[in-house]
């Protein structure tokens, strides 16, 4: 096996957003083409569908996130992002500010989540995430690291290095991370050397080239996107 395949890890967001993710995920997942999923607890996340990832032997991650009034909606319609990342950002700033999404709120609401994970899969998560990266704001990244310490989550997607500043999106994000390192670092929770969203450069063989082949590397998809359904279709970790 290539050094620099065996070292990639395939990472599925926003399973359960839509029955359209949710049908491409377990697709790919059936193919051997994903290594984790991101899965966002819901009423849409059913055993059949629990049994179906736990089957496969995937790693099933929790997709921490703030959009439980969006997701039946997203169950049948096609979903539309409008907001571009600074709109994006200042509504959350505006929301936390306000209160509303408080860090007392925000962990009671994450807590609920996984409980209802647990349920559905019978198993704690194997890993942590959020939609929209949320949990890199400083604040809630200590909720996720008090929850995985509670729950003996064992994975956190975060990155032990910053990446390459492909979009405004990952140079946020890298400085989010400088200010959370010292936190993740006593917490001994893993992650992977570096943690990259397909979405910034829309290029894999570029992601490949830039990176030291011997660091693990969490490659995020979002199978949802039609285009990343079929980079992940054509990609064999085991060529």
């Amino acid at each position: 096996m290539d050094e620099e395949q065996k070292n990639i890890i395939i990472s599925a967001d926003d399973f359960g957003i839509s029955r359209l993710a949710s049908e491409n995920i377990l697709k790919l997942v059936e193919q051997g083409k994903i290594d984790r999923v991101e899965v966002m607890m819901s009423k849409n996340i059913t055993s059949a569908l629990a049994e179906r990832l736990l089957a496969s032997k995937v790693k099933i991650d929790i997709h921490l996130h703030l959009a439980k009034n969006e997701l039946d909606f997203w169950q049948e319609h096609k979903r539309r992002i409008e907001d571009g990342a600074i709109l994006r950002g200042i509504k959350f700033l505006a929301k936390y500010i306000l209160g509303v999404t408080s860090t007392k709120n925000i962990k009671k609401e994450w807590e609920g989540q996984i409980e209802e994970f647990i349920r559905v899969f019978k198993k704690a998560p194997d890993g942590a995430s959020s939609h929209e990266h949320i949990h890199f704001f400083p604040p809630y990244f200590s909720c996720i690291l008090d929850l995985c310490r509670k729950f003996e989550v064992g994975y956190i997607r975060f990155g032990r290095k910053s990446s390459i500043n492909y979009s405004a999106i990952s140079k946020i994000l890298n400085w989010l991370r400088k200010r959370n390192l010292n936190k993740f670092n006593k917490s001994k929770i893993d992650s992977a050397d570096f943690m990259i969203s397909f979405d910034w450069t829309n290029d894999l063989q570029l992601i490949s080239s830039q990176y030291d082949k011997t660091a693990s590397k969490e490659i995020v998809f979002h199978p949802e996107k039609v285009n990343e359904f079929n980079v992940l279709g054509g990609f064999n970790k085991f060529n």
